[in-house]
């Protein structure tokens, strides 16, 4: 198998024509990266922030919408949490929240790397607390499996991504 994935390699590096797989918005197989690498699966649990409360978002691709988790840590365990539907176009991320506000945020992608905006709609501040906010926060993808993505725990240690 890994000879498989080599000579893949080989093959994907002589093409010329600088059109990778991340461009053409094609899946590789969990794990691998395009060149530069930019996220090929959005699939997995990204985390940022402080270790002992860190930010957590999970995502689950499958047949339908991709769907998202998400917890951002304030002061004072003050917390902004969501979950949703998640698309990509390029390098950008538009995640919708599910709820009774409206909020769409555009995050940018950077390698492995989610990175939130420095300012996000109104209605995104219904899924915040006083000394939270989405704003700005970044997230590593640590994991590319529906397993991973589980990992992530919502406000009260429960799974996040259960049902995405």
């Amino acid at each position: 198998m890994k000879r498989l994935w080599f000579a893949f390699a080989l093959l994907a590096g002589c093409s010329g024509g600088g059109d990778d797989a991340a461009d053409r918005n094609e899946a590789l197989p969990a794990g691998q990266t395009a060149a530069g690498g930019s996220l090929t699966t959005l699939t997995g649990l990204y985390e940022g922030g402080e270790t002992r409360t860190p930010n957590q978002m999970c995502i689950v691709e499958g047949t339908g919408e991709a769907r998202f988790g998400l917890v951002v840590w304030g002061s004072n365990l003050h917390s902004c949490s969501g979950s949703g539907t998640v698309a990509r176009a390029g390098d950008t991320l538009r995640l919708s929240m599910a709820g009774d506000e409206a909020c769409t945020i555009e995050a940018k992608i950077s390698g492995n790397t989610v990175t939130l905006p420095a300012s996000v709609p109104d209605g995104c501040a219904y899924y915040c607390g006083a000394r939270a906010t989405l704003t700005g926060a970044v997230l590593t993808q640590k994991g590319n499996s529906v397993e991973d993505a589980g990992r992530a725990k919502d406000l009260v240690g429960d799974p996040l991504c259960i049902g995405s």
